[in-house]
């Protein structure tokens, strides 16, 4: 085949149409049509030309699109239905075994301790001498009321005749009205001072017996709190007894339950934290008005039915508390979001299947659930899975069509 060269472009062999020229060749060229099995030689378009070609193609490739039709997105979740159970579980709190009275021991004097025979741990007896003081003072205070009442004494002994004699001579007019009333005010006087020495006599008896400092009743000492050679003044505790064989089990109850639940009078289970199998019963009988100032805990005293021998002091223990309750609704903490910043949850519509939030009151976040306390019914069916993904008339598939109860 021959070719025509025009300028640098050049024609060569006529190639097979493409498909695009094949559609639009009858509208480009409306002189006549070809045999056919024959097309024209390619020619070079002019640039005037390329836009609407262009335009044309997209018209033409725009019409053969077909317009899909949109289906709706179904999302499967994980749901529970609504049932409301009595809270069973109980509570559980941690304290220690202590003494039911506890005494701290003190002199009544200010002194010098000289001798303290017990220790902590030390079992005593009613009227057992635990610590003393340095008597020389009183035994010096005690020697004086004795010589002053032993004056007095005397003295009283020289007036009782004088006054007999007096009462005997004042009917013969032997003696003068004035000195019979000065035998008889003598008389009267020695007996005064005989008393007053004998109350001092008592009084140094009674400051002397201070100084040994005595067991008031039956216990065991906790602590010492001085050793001998220190000065104490008045009132200072020198020893810490546990009286009796009663024991309390001391707890810090949290914010929640004291205020709520907790009651004077209600019984618990005390084990010892050592030995689980080891437990006893206990009534609580005390429970602070206000919280510690650091814990912000309520201090709770329960009196337990146990010896010291079955629950040492300071011995680690668990109260378990059995608490009835109003039912609640437990539910999975992935149930829980957020509406507004405020707890919610989604609920399925049984009709059609399409979710909506409802907020909810949170009564206790537990270790593995959630207790709503309101905002749910029974019957309800809260979403448990997937939440994070939803929205509103969101219409969802059940993956657990089975009543399945939190």
């Amino acid at each position: 085949m021959q070719t025509r060269h025009t300028g640098n472009e050049s024609v060569g062999h006529a190639q097979p149409p493409s498909f695009l020229a094949t559609i639009l060749h009858p509208i480009l060229h409306r002189e006549g049509s070809l045999p056919p099995g024959q097309y024209p030689a390619p020619a070079v378009e002019k640039p005037r030309s390329a836009p609407g070609l262009i335009l044309l193609c997209l018209l033409l490739l725009l019409s053969a699109c077909h317009k899909k039709v949109a289906v709706e997105e179904v999302r499967p979740v994980r749901s529970v239905i609504v049932d409301p159970t009595p809270d069973t579980n109980g509570e559980v709190v941690t304290g220690q075994v202590s003494a039911h009275q506890s005494i701290n021991l003190a002199f009544r004097l200010p002194g010098k301790v000289v001798e303290r025979s017990v220790s902590a741990g030390s079992v005593v007896r009613a009227g057992d001498v635990l610590a003393r003081l340095d008597d020389t003072v009183p035994q010096q205070t005690l020697r004086t009321a004795l010589a002053e009442n032993a004056t007095a004494k005397a003295a009283l002994e020289q007036a009782a005749p004088l006054k007999q004699r007096a009462a005997a001579l004042l009917p013969v007019e032997a003696i003068s009205r004035n000195d019979y009333d000065d035998a008889v005010r003598r008389y009267k006087t020695a007996q005064d001072q005989v008393q007053a020495t004998q109350a001092q006599v008592r009084v140094a008896q009674e400051q002397l017996g201070y100084t040994r400092l005595m067991a008031p009743e039956d216990g065991i000492v906790t602590d010492r709190l001085v050793e001998a050679g220190e000065v104490v003044a008045a009132g200072q505790p020198v020893l810490r007894m546990a009286a009796g064989g009663g024991l309390d089990g001391q707890f810090d109850m949290p914010e929640a339950l004291a205020q709520s639940r907790l009651t004077v009078g209600m019984t618990m289970k005390v084990c010892l934290d050592a030995a689980p199998a080891t437990c006893a019963p206990a009534a609580i009988y005390e429970i602070a008005p206000d919280t510690d100032p650091l814990t912000r805990t309520y201090h709770t005293k329960a009196l337990l039915r146990a010896t010291r021998d079955m629950m040492p002091l300071g011995a680690v223990v668990t109260g378990h508390l059995s608490i009835s309750s109003a039912p609640t609704v437990h539910l999975p903490p992935a149930a829980l979001a957020t509406q507004d910043g405020k707890p919610a949850v989604w609920i399925v519509a049984p009709d059609t299947l399409r979710v909506s939030q409802r907020p909810v009151t949170i009564a206790r976040y537990a270790t593995d659930d959630v207790v709503i306390a309101s905002g749910l019914h029974a019957g309800d069916r809260v979403v448990t899975a997937g939440v994070q993904a939803l929205y509103p008339q969101e219409k969802v598939s059940l993956l657990d069509e089975a009543d399945v109860r939190p």
